[in-house]
């Protein structure tokens, strides 16, 4: 219920969405300010890819990012506007913890997101570049973002399209992946669950 009223207000009255999350934003980091301020596990020594919080300081890397990807990159994955201003914006957003997957300092090669609410629940998006494919960048931003939810306590939730059968492998790789109803439009509204007996 919440997932489909958050996009009929995003798509029909985008200034009441813009006053609900400046409002959620604060309770979010009013309610979790404790975990918000510690590690998070998003520095996982095993992997060959470096996690970086989005921010000012690093926003035009991932105007960038998102230029550089085909439109058909876009095809399940259109959950805010891509251009500098909007992501600024999303920054300034407590309860919206987005993240770069950067190759080395200057190379973004994945990008994902938790939208959280100050309820205790969370939903999350990703995608990774095009020519990085198959390296395992999905499951890098999986393992972070279920360690993210996990340390602020929080139940995570999403929608895959059962065309995208790339996503829904990636996403299982990772977690238990719970589909709790299909949606008007087709996708499958999932809780991801951590991973039963899974190293991550």
């Amino acid at each position: 219920m919440l997932y489909k009223l958050a996009h009929v207000l995003r798509e029909r009255f985008p200034w009441v969405w813009e006053m609900i999350e400046q409002l959620n934003g604060w309770l979010f980091a009013c309610r979790y300010s404790s975990g918000l301020r510690h590690d998070m596990g998003v520095n996982c020594k095993d992997f060959n890819f470096k996690v970086v919080r989005l921010s000012p300081l690093n926003v035009n890397l991932a105007v960038d990012f998102f230029k550089a990807q085909p439109e058909e990159a876009f095809e399940f994955f259109r959950p805010h506007a891509f251009d500098r201003k909007s992501l600024l914006r999303l920054c300034r957003n407590k309860g919206f913890l987005a993240y770069l997957v950067m190759e080395g300092d200057k190379v973004v090669v994945g990008y994902f997101f938790l939208r959280c609410f100050f309820t205790g629940k969370c939903f999350r998006g990703y995608i990774t570049d095009y020519r990085h494919r198959r390296m395992g960048i999905n499951r890098v931003m999986g393992v972070v973002a279920t360690n993210i939810a996990l340390h602020l306590n929080l139940r995570m939730y999403g929608s895959i399209s059962p065309r995208n059968k790339a996503s829904m492998l990636s996403a299982q790789a990772v977690n238990e992946v719970k589909i709790l109803q299909t949606l008007e439009n087709g996708d499958y509204y999932v809780e991801y669950l951590p991973k039963k007996n899974c190293d991550q």
